[in-house]
């Protein structure tokens, strides 16, 4: 390996990945504005990363057939990742990989190989290493988290839906606000510390969830704006408790995740202004929360089985 500076990554930084790979990202949450976390998707063709080390905790998911060689903490390895293969690289570690496209796996398995046997597709999601700490905090003593590297390939279905879900997000504009892709970053961060951390919680369940008088505290909040983006940290604030046990506790009482509610409750409040069937469609999606018409017809289709438009007109 070649006796190299070794260059510090900060995923918060603009454009950082430019610093590793040839090409640009494909897509990147940079101008998202999400907090704690930051997602890229990538076409590259071979590359040599320089020597270097993430101030975040790093999760990389293959979305194409590819070989690899990596350096980690002077440790060398070969592996071959398939697609939706991921690997986990904790904050800190000393890392060099050099990637090439897999092209005989590709021409035999992969359904997309005429177009991608020239470049390596691949997905990933960069954390700061306080989210786990903050999951943690009431489950086990924070100071004992620490993420395990998994370096060879892992096939976890939940953590590549989270990060599929996390692309689908940005490609669509953000249409599903703030609520949505905090609750994706919940249930990553509480997927890590139950299958990927030094430390194993036990993570209490509550057959009642919320007391009552909170559960209404938090309906009556969500009732009252439901037409603005709201934020899971306001609502764990709120009820005096991290957003992860409200998480846990809301779907226990409820049934449903605090964003499947919000999504119920705004149908239901358009359900009731569509019956004027002087206004507009359009007009009625903003009022009710969703960022556009579009967004409100795929859900309202979604609860009720009819377009917004044939509801009207029933």
């Amino acid at each position: 390996m070649p006796n190299e500076q070794v260059k510090l990554i900060n995923f918060r930084q603009e454009r950082a990945s430019n610093l590793l790979f040839p090409k640009p990202a494909i897509l990147s949450s940079e101008n998202a504005n999400w907090t704690d976390i930051h997602f890229e998707y990538h076409q590259q063709p071979e590359y040599d990363t320089t020597e270097h080390r993430m101030t975040m905790h790093v999760i990389a998911t293959a979305l194409s057939p590819a070989s690899s060689e990596r350096w980690l903490d002077g440790h060398f390895q070969k592996d071959v990742f398939n697609e939706r293969d991921s690997a986990i690289f904790p904050a800190g570690t000393v890392h060099r990989e050099y990637a090439r496209v897999h092209h005989e796996y590709a021409r035999v398995h992969h359904e997309y190989a005429r177009e991608c046997v020239s470049e390596k597709q691949f997905m990933f999601v960069a954390f700061e290493p306080a989210l786990l700490k903050q999951a943690g905090q009431e489950i086990v003593n924070p100071d004992c988290i620490e993420l395990i590297p998994h370096f060879a390939t892992v096939q976890d279905p939940l953590i590549q839906g989270i990060l599929l879900n996390l692309k689908e997000e940005l490609e669509s504009g953000g249409i599903g606000g703030s609520l949505y892709v905090d609750q994706l970053k919940t249930t990553l961060a509480l997927h890590l510390l139950r299958k990927y951390c030094t430390c194993t919680p036990r993570i209490a369940t509550y057959s009642n969830g919320l007391p009552k008088y909170k559960l209404q505290q938090a309906l009556g909040y969500i009732n009252a704006h439901l037409e603005q983006d709201i934020q899971l940290a306001d609502l764990a604030e709120l009820l005096g408790m991290s957003r992860y046990y409200f998480v846990r506790l809301f779907k226990q009482s409820m049934g449903v995740t605090p964003y499947q509610y919000v999504l119920q409750q705004r149908v239901e409040r358009a359900k009731v202004l569509l019956r004027h069937r002087e206004r507009a469609i359009s007009d009625i999606a903003l009022e009710c929360g969703f960022a556009n018409q579009s967004h409100f017809t795929k859900h309202f289709r979604q609860f009720t089985g009819r377009t917004p438009k044939a509801y009207q007109k029933r």
